[in-house]
Order: structure tokens, then sequence, then C-alpha cells
């Protein structure tokens, strides 16, 4: 049990790092939460977005979960867990009645038993582990603690992978910032040419014909630059940075 989880937990750091399609990552680590797991049992990892919730499901639980949210009111164990923070265990779907008709519908799947654990990055719920099984009560103390676990790792690698995230948003962006700088200073070099004025002058002129026009200052400056080389300018070119070499790192 211990060399399965830790071999699924090395598995699902990769794929929750390296993944580029969030949909087939998830399904892909919902895949490996069923292989890792006592019992092996059927699986669903959702995030949710600004705009809705991503949903992936084991090779077994694939076509049940993307069935179910054609028909989802909205609310059931998984986003009771995501909304809640907390566990949420149904050990008889039989007998459940909260989430209208969602019972009905698992017990059409053969669904018995469900349990959601949520995924939490910073303290906040941001998706939700859940298990399915073809029984009643079909989750011992020993799968909820691995359960409890496997989402703890989880919640680790998503507020790695969301940090990363966000910092390549922040490069591009600041990449973009700088393009659009270097653009501009070699229209202002050609307007301080043309009328023999200095920098300040130059931008002032730019700036008018930018709200006369009502086109951004970046996109006239294009313009100038392909008007007098024939040419729009060329992407400035950033070094990446280097790490040091082992020879320096020593010193």
């Amino acid at each position: 049990m211990a060399d399965e989880l830790a071999l699924g937990m090395s598995e699902l750091t990769a794929l929750l790092l390296t993944g580029d399609d969030v949909a087939e990552s998830l399904c892909a680590i919902a895949d490996t939460v069923v292989r890792m797991l006592p019992d092996h049992p059927m699986a669903g990892v959702t995030l949710t977005r600004q705009h809705g919730t991503i949903v992936g499901g084991s090779s077994d639980a694939r076509a049940m979960l993307t069935e179910e949210s054609r028909f989802s009111e909205g609310y059931d164990p998984c986003l009771e867990a995501i909304s809640t923070a907390q566990q949420v265990s149904v050990p008889d779907v039989a007998t459940e009645h909260r989430w209208g008709g969602y019972s009905t519908r698992m017990l059409a799947y053969g669904v018995k038993s469900i349990y959601a654990q949520p995924l939490s990055v910073d303290g906040e719920a941001v998706g939700a582990l859940s298990l399915y099984s073809t029984r009643p009560n079909g989750f011992t103390d020993r799968i909820r603690r691995a359960t409890t676990l496997t989402a703890e790792h989880l919640g680790v690698l998503l507020a790695v992978a969301t940090d990363t995230a966000r910092q390549a948003k922040l490069t591009e962006q600041l990449r973009a910032t700088l393009a659009s700088r270097s653009t501009i200073d070699q229209a202002l070099g050609i307007l301080m040419a043309e009328r023999r004025c200095d920098r300040e002058a130059a931008f002032e002129v730019l700036r008018g014909r930018s709200q006369q026009r009502n086109v951004r200052v970046a996109d006239l400056a294009v313009e100038i630059i392909a008007t007098v080389s024939g040419r729009e300018p060329a992407a400035p070119h950033f070094a990446e940075p280097r790490e040091p070499s082992r020879s320096r790192r020593r010193s």
C-alpha cells in the first residue's frame, strides 16, 4: 500500500506540473488515483474556475461523469464538498434524498455509494476528489485515510501549478509591456529625427496623433516604423536567465 501511494504521488506530481490540457490532465489524474487507492474505486476530479467547473474522470467513470454534467442541477456531493470545504459521504445512494434527482441518476449508472474530498489551495477549496463504488458502504476507513492523503498532496501540487501559471502570465505581460515600450522608443527616435526636436516634444506629437485618430500609442508607433522602414518592427529578443555554472556554484 505504501509503495502504491508513493508511486501514485510521483505520477500525480508529473501530471499536474507538466500537463498542458487541463481536462486531459484531470482524467489522467483520476486514472492514477484509481490505481493507487485500495479496492480501486471509480474516481473523478473537479476543479472550479472563473467561468465554471472542469471535470475529469477515470476511464471507468468518464462516460458517467460526462453524461451527468449534462443533467446536473448544479449541486451534488462533489460541489457540496467544494462549497463547504468538508468531506461528503453518501454510504447508500438508494437512501439519499439530497440533490434532487442526482441519486436516481447515480443508481442508473450502478453507483451505490459516493465519497467526496475537497481539494484546497491556501485554505480555499478549489476542487474535489470524488470516489464512486458499486457497493453500498463501499469506502472503508483505510480508503478514506488514503483519499485524504491523496487530496492533500493534490492540493499542494495545485498550489504549485497555479503559482507557476500565474508567474508565466506575469512574465508574458511584462514581455508585452517591454516590447511595446521598445516600439514606442523607436517611433520617438524617428519623430525626433524628422522634426529635429527632443524626446518630450516627439512624444507630444505621438500622443496628439493617437488621440486624434483614436488609436493606441503603441499601434501608432508600429505604423510610423513600418512607414519609414517598409516593415513592422521585429519583436525584441529577451534573453532567458541562466543558472550559474557548477564551478560558480561551488565557489
